[in-house]
């Protein structure tokens, strides 16, 4: 049981404190968690230490009041980590968890006029939060309804359904309007289910438009992967080139030529040009239009 109360106070650490406007929440949460604990009792009942003696009764009252005793440090020590720092402070002169329970409902369980107003004033300029999905704004507005409720401040059906047209941000303005003029709203359920509804369609929508994004990325990145420009080769479609060399005004490429094949006119001899002969240069007679041309063989 010691071991079990230890993990339950770690996750009261991490959970839900007790902050000054959420007593009602708490309360009921921390009675859970002490029935869990088989200590719910002492927040009502107080025993008295008895007297010593030997007698076989006394052997009992000892051991009911030492049991008592274990709750009542179980249960205080649960109902301190479940509170904000400052309170906890305020709260831990406190050795009886019944005083300490006490002492709580009467600072925080009782509803003022300056409390009532608040929570009038936050639940009527309240906006859904960029980071909240419409299912937590939906439960948000639910618990400050309930806060309002139990504090004696009844919101009728109409009053709750314009609270939460009023809520919604203006990137569901076409929503609004939808439910402004929708006479089939007509409770805070109502509205719930259709806000619900709308954002699931949006989330499925955004889904397809990702797929079809990440599908058109995809071939995107192959077609360049495949068809890259080189500025000396043009085109490059996977291996095979289109030159375009042509199109910025340079000169095609030319074959080369076959050494072997090329006479000079020089010496008559094959492999060179008559400019490029060694031999003694010929006098050179009247050239007829064919002749002035060296061509090979």
């Amino acid at each position: 049981m010691a071991s079990a109360s230890k993990n339950i106070v770690a996750e009261m650490n991490k959970g839900i404190k007790l902050n000054g406007d959420n007593y009602e929440i708490w309360s009921m949460k921390i009675q859970y968690v002490l029935e869990e604990q088989e200590a719910h009792e002492v927040l009502t009942d107080i025993l008295e230490e008895p007297p010593e003696g030997n007698t076989a009764q006394h052997k009992r009252d000892r051991e009911l009041y030492n049991t008592w005793k274990r709750k009542n440090t179980l249960a205080r020590i649960t109902l301190l980590s479940s509170m904000d720092d400052d309170i906890m402070r305020d709260f831990s002169k406190y050795d009886l968890a019944k005083d300490m329970w006490s002492a709580l409902a009467n600072k925080f369980g009782a509803t003022s006029i300056t409390k009532l107003r608040s929570l009038t004033i936050k639940f009527d300029q309240y906006i859904k939060k960029p980071d909240h999905t419409m299912k937590k704004h939906i439960r948000e507005m639910s618990n400050m309804i309930s806060y309002l409720k139990n504090a004696g401040h009844i919101l009728t059906d109409e009053q709750q359904v314009q609270a939460v047209i009023r809520s919604l941000p203006q990137s569901w303005e076409i929503m609004k309007m939808n439910l402004t003029h929708n006479e089939t709203i007509l409770t805070f359920e109502d509205c719930a289910r259709h806000l619900e509804l709308e954002e699931d369609r949006l989330e499925a929508s955004k889904s397809l438009a990702e797929v079809y994004m990440a599908g058109s990325s995809s071939k995107s990145a192959s077609e360049k992967k495949h068809f890259r420009y080189n500025k000396r080769k043009g085109f490059r479609v996977g291996k095979k080139a289109i030159n375009n060399t042509q199109d910025k005004g340079k000169r095609p490429f030319k074959k080369k030529l076959n050494m072997a094949k090329v006479k000079c006119y020089n010496c008559n001899n094959k492999g060179h040009f008559a400019r490029d002969c060694t031999d003694q240069k010929k006098t050179q007679e009247p050239q007829t239009t064919s002749q002035k041309t060296e061509t090979p063989s």
